[in-house]
């Protein structure tokens, strides 16, 4: 009975997260492109922000859950073996795609002749080498950046702490931006349906969007001018990532609708 209360608690703690991020993610880039294009909302700002707390309020309660669950239960089939890590690397080069897979290998020290280790479980050679530490440091990244920026309405919070935390914010929401295309690609590898894969295709063709402002943003917002070449340069590469991304996910999803048509 524990074990069946702790796996449905650890799924509903997996679904706040992803309502939470639903919530948090578009109205968090929609204030920031907001002041990069300089344009104001048809409605008060302040509703967005409302709802981007109350987003940021479920991701960080769905959070102390799974901490709390992985605490109680003792599980760490999450985590990398130690020394495994090389090994661990070479099963993640199969599991993304082949040119990514050429590409980072010489840096990383991956031989893709070598044959990959047998499968180590429950969690793949990709989810625990790559995709939940990029989830660690994300989250990690944009609550303690996102309670900096918070503290600044009952404290008074020094301007270069406040400047770097909120770039540093936005940085973390690009990467969870990123890892939510990278989610669903790994969720569209399964089974899925034809509404399903439209639904992906639509957050696809809405990241295009997201990362078409960014780009332009980088060569012609004054609010990017003015804070620098830097500011400007984290735009472009934040535009370039999520596009790569977006397309993947996007003929993810196209091929999965079309093969499914073709079949059916």
């Amino acid at each position: 009975a524990a074990g069946t209360f702790g796996r449905i608690g650890r799924a509903a703690a997996l679904w706040a997260f992803g309502l939470g991020l639903l919530l948090a993610i578009p109205t968090g880039t929609y204030e920031y492109l907001g002041g990069l294009l300089d344009a104001h909302p048809p409605f008060d700002l302040y509703v967005v922000y409302r709802f981007h707390y109350i987003g940021a309020a479920v991701v960080l309660f769905a959070v102390a859950a799974l901490l709390t669950d992985v605490w109680m239960t003792g599980d760490r089939s999450f985590l990398v073996p130690r020394g495994r890590w090389r090994g661990y690397l070479r099963g993640a080069a199969d599991e993304v795609p082949r040119p990514v897979a050429r590409a980072l290998a010489r840096p990383l020290g991956i031989d893709l002749g070598q044959p990959p280790p047998p499968p180590p479980g429950r969690y793949s050679f990709y989810e625990a080498a790559v995709s939940l530490p990029w989830w660690y440091i994300a989250v990690a990244l944009i609550t303690v950046t996102g309670l900096i920026k918070a503290l600044r309405y009952v404290y008074p919070v020094p301007g270069p702490v406040l400047f770097w935390a909120s770039t540093l914010h936005v940085a973390a929401m690009v990467l969870i931006g990123l890892k939510v295309l990278d989610q669903l690609r790994l969720w569209f590898a399964g089974d899925r349906g034809r509404p399903q894969a439209a639904l992906g295709f639509l957050w696809a063709l809405g990241s295009l969007a997201v990362a078409y402002f960014f780009l332009w943003s980088a060569f012609f917002a004054k609010t990017a001018a003015k804070e620098g070449i830097l500011s400007q340069a984290a735009l472009l590469v934040a535009a370039l990532a999520i596009t790569a991304f977006a397309l993947v996910l996007a003929r993810q999803c196209v091929g999965l609708i079309v093969g499914r048509r073709a079949g059916g």
